[in-house]
């Protein structure tokens, strides 16, 4: 276990590697967060409007949650090659059931009286999703957000370490396993906390700015 500060005069005296290699992990793990977000949406939306269809997708989005992404990660690389998408989809993945499970929810969790309004003067679903629905799920989506941002970069890494990278902390995370490069293991470890922290914060700061009408956020 080498001291902290050997870990960061290694760090600073190779700031170009690890930027270069961070940059490809959080791109994967940020195209996977968006992706999870959008299909999640869209699979919660019609759910909450199509009970058969709630019904009918429940059982597939638990087979997700219980299958191990990681052993998915080389099905993934037989399927899309080596480039970037099997480490995007496994970050997808890792993503995917916090954001569904949550949207479910938010979607449902509706002021019944302005639901009335709404219905009283003829607004179409898409009106009341955007109106109603899709305001009052706010608070639910960026709660998982603040998980699913540490879990989306869990994915990426995942991914490289398992479909035949060439890029990424995950990549190199390995390499210096096989080579015993203890101080590039750990620069690797202290890189990605510090990008899941990084991360972390600004969704949060995110949240505060866009849920300042939210009761949750009213002074005592």
């Amino acid at each position: 276990l080498p001291a902290p500060s050997r870990v960061a005069v290694h760090l600073v005296g190779n700031l170009g590697f690890y930027f270069d290699n961070a940059r490809t992990t959080l791109a994967e793990a940020g195209l996977g967060f968006v992706i999870a977000l959008a299909v999640a949406m869209a699979v919660a939306t019609t759910m909450v409007h199509w009970p058969l269809a709630e019904r009918a997708t429940w059982p597939v989005i638990v087979l997700i949650q219980s299958t191990p992404v990681v052993v998915l990660a080389p099905v993934f690389m037989i399927w899309l090659g080596f480039g970037p998408w099997p480490k995007v989809l496994v970050a997808a993945l890792f993503t995917f059931v916090p954001f569904v499970s949550n949207a479910v929810t938010g979607l449902r969790s509706i002021d019944p009286d302005a639901h009335r309004v709404l219905r009283s003067v003829n607004a179409s679903r898409w009106q009341v999703f955007w109106k109603l629905r899709l305001p009052s799920a706010l608070p639910a989506l960026f709660a998982a957000a603040r998980f699913c941002v540490s879990l989306a970069l869990v994915g990426a890494v995942v991914g490289e370490l398992y479909t035949g990278s060439t890029r990424g902390l995950g990549y190199q995370t390995r390499i210096a396993q096989t080579r015993s490069l203890v101080d590039q293991i750990w620069g690797c470890i202290f890189t990605l906390a510090a990008i899941g922290v990084i991360a972390t914060l600004v969704t949060i700061a995110i949240e505060y700015r866009v849920l300042r009408w939210h009761p949750s956020r009213a002074n005592p």
